[in-house]
């Protein structure tokens, strides 16, 4: 009897670190090397809204750093975390803003809660941040759930995905106010995120991976527009 508990647990072991390991491989690699890439999403519903993610992964630090631009190429956001034994750990979050000289300042942001992607077994976690801007000051949560794994079609291309489906809320501290919606994210092994659905109050937005550029690339993007 004792040699069957133990067979079972140490099956058990088995494929709840073959499952952690496989999760991890479905988030944003990192190499042996420093690299920097930009990925381009397009909005589905509306190709004239494209963002770009400028990720760079350093094996060295153990971090990924994101910073995310509008299709105007203004800097909206930058999202540093360092990768654990057991997940992704928000470690800086700022948004950006233009001042009265119009220049882009960012909002540096306190943070609450850190877990942007586990591969421990977890199913449910956040992170938070509280921030203040020129509109006053607020406290931002995303609570992320793991529904499996899916395949699906982008730019067809099939791929398979992890899913997730997250809470977002934006709480006004001064005035008690609430604003929330919800989405459908993917991603794909050595890739990263490659699609969201996002329900908001008065739309949705499908953003896709079109593709990944280079820095070089993503320079002449930018002297061209």
């Amino acid at each position: 009897m004792k040699k069957i508990i133990q067979l079972s647990l140490m099956i058990f072991l088995t494929t709840v670190c073959v499952g952690q390991n496989k999760l991890k491989d479905y988030y944003y690699p990192i190499t042996n090397k420093i690299e920097i890439k930009i990925f381009k999403y397009v909005d589905k519903n509306d190709s004239n809204n494209i963002e770009y993610w400028k990720v760079t992964t350093n094996p060295k630090t153990k971090k990924i750093k994101t910073v995310s631009y509008d299709s105007e190429f203004n800097i909206y956001n930058t999202f540093e975390e360092i990768i654990t034994l057991t997940g992704a750990k928000l470690i800086e979050y700022a948004d950006y803003e233009k001042n009265n000289s119009g220049n882009l300042v960012p909002n540096i942001a306190q943070i609450i809660d850190s877990n942007v992607f586990k591969w421990d077994g977890e199913k449910d976690y956040k992170y938070s941040v509280k921030y203040t801007n020129k509109y006053g000051s607020y406290v931002f949560s995303k609570k992320r759930t793991e529904l499996g794994f899916e395949n699906i079609t982008v730019n067809n291309k099939e791929y398979e995905t992890v899913k997730f489906i997250a809470d977002y809320s934006f709480n006004d501290i001064n005035k008690n106010d609430d604003y929330s919606f919800y989405q459908y994210s993917y991603y794909a092994k050595n890739i990263g995120m490659i699609k969201y659905r996002r329900y908001t109050p008065n739309k949705i937005i499908i953003l896709e991976l079109a593709e990944l550029l280079n820095e070089e690339q993503f320079k002449k993007l930018k002297t061209n527009r």
